[in-house]
């Protein structure tokens, strides 16, 4: 049966600026994040960003692994994982040590995302080094290797391209065996996809329908060549989602978080995203579910609004979820 995830708010997208302060921000994250474990989602993501999208609005952003401890501890049932870890951000045998700490304290409940970043204004702003597309791709390939062996041996020793540890100890280990899922969020053809073929568990796809049939044709090849059946990588579709049953719905949605946007600004986000009828949402995810996707996650802009009843993941879980759950 298909999983469903969605996003705690944690601020990048803006999702929580009608709540005033850091401290009522972050009650309003734990509180979203326990309503979405008790309505039934399988599991909650984070973004790992500092500065919210668009940069030119400051507004609080929480840090990725920091909250992901804080709701490991908050949380019973519910996966964690994070779409996706900026792996420069971070040294490799520090996110080992992290991420290990973090799925004990959750009872074994997290999913390790990686990717090679891509938001160069923080990388300047923060200080670290963007480098090249491949240069950041090559760290995160170190970082994936060096996961694994500090998951799992009693002293790892991994030499990488940009990365290397030398009889690195991590205990405590993970509680998952052999170690948590390792998904790679990245689409690239020649160089990212090999990577999710040699080194993930699963592969996160983050675009629409039209694409995903050639994408996931690239993968399956790069599977074969490293002698991988295509089979044995966990795929997971990510859209930002919204359902409305009219045309007074709709229009009450772009009032609400579209304020003063230009018609053709309004009109691609609704063409670039899982927007519409129930009906037509189902009909999109189903898409995804029928080429084996097994997990589907979701954002929606008032997760920050959950429990009211009325909100959008609510809304999701009774009119969509029996239907791709069924």
């Amino acid at each position: 049966m298909v999983q469903i995830g969605t996003f705690a708010p944690q601020g990048w997208r803006l999702e929580m600026k009608h709540i005033d302060g850091g401290a009522e921000q972050w009650a309003a994250t734990k509180r979203a994040a326990l309503t979405l474990e008790e309505i039934g989602y399988d599991s909650l993501w984070l973004y790992d960003h500092f500065h919210t999208v668009p940069r030119t609005e400051i507004e609080p952003t929480f840090e990725c692994w920091t909250t992901m401890a804080a709701l490991a501890e908050a949380t019973t049932k519910i996966r964690l994982g994070q779409l996706v870890t900026c792996t420069p951000y971070r040294n490799p045998a520090y996110l080992a040590k992290v991420s290990s700490c973090v799925d004990v304290i959750s009872g074994g409940r997290v999913d390790v995302g990686i990717g090679a970043g891509w938001k160069e204004d923080e990388f300047e702003a923060y200080g670290y080094e963007f480098g090249t597309a491949r240069e950041r791709l090559d760290y995160m390939a170190d970082t994936a290797k060096i996961l694994k062996a500090m998951w799992t041996e009693e002293k790892a020793t991994v030499e990488g391209k940009r990365n290397a540890i030398k009889e690195a100890v991590n205990e405590p280990k993970p509680i998952q065996k052999p170690h948590p899922p390792l998904w790679i969020g990245a689409q690239g053809e020649k160089v990212a996809l090999r990577m999710v073929a040699e080194l993930a568990d699963g592969w996160n796809y983050n675009r629409g329908p039209d694409n995903y049939d050639h994408k996931f044709e690239v993968l399956s090849r790069h599977c074969e060549a490293v002698g991988r059946d295509p089979k044995t990588v966990r795929v997971s579709a990510e859209r930002t989602c919204a359902i409305f049953a009219n045309d007074e719905e709709r229009l009450a949605y772009i009032k609400r978080y579209w304020p003063g946007a230009r018609p053709e600004r309004v009109n691609k986000f609704f063409e670039d995203h899982c927007v519409g009828t129930a009906d037509e949402v189902t009909k999109e995810l189903e898409f995804f579910v029928g080429r084996g996707a097994e997990l589907i996650i979701l954002w929606f802009q008032d997760l920050a609004d959950v429990g009211s009843g009325d909100s959008q993941p609510e809304r999701f879980m009774r009119e969509v979820a029996p239907r791709l759950r069924g």
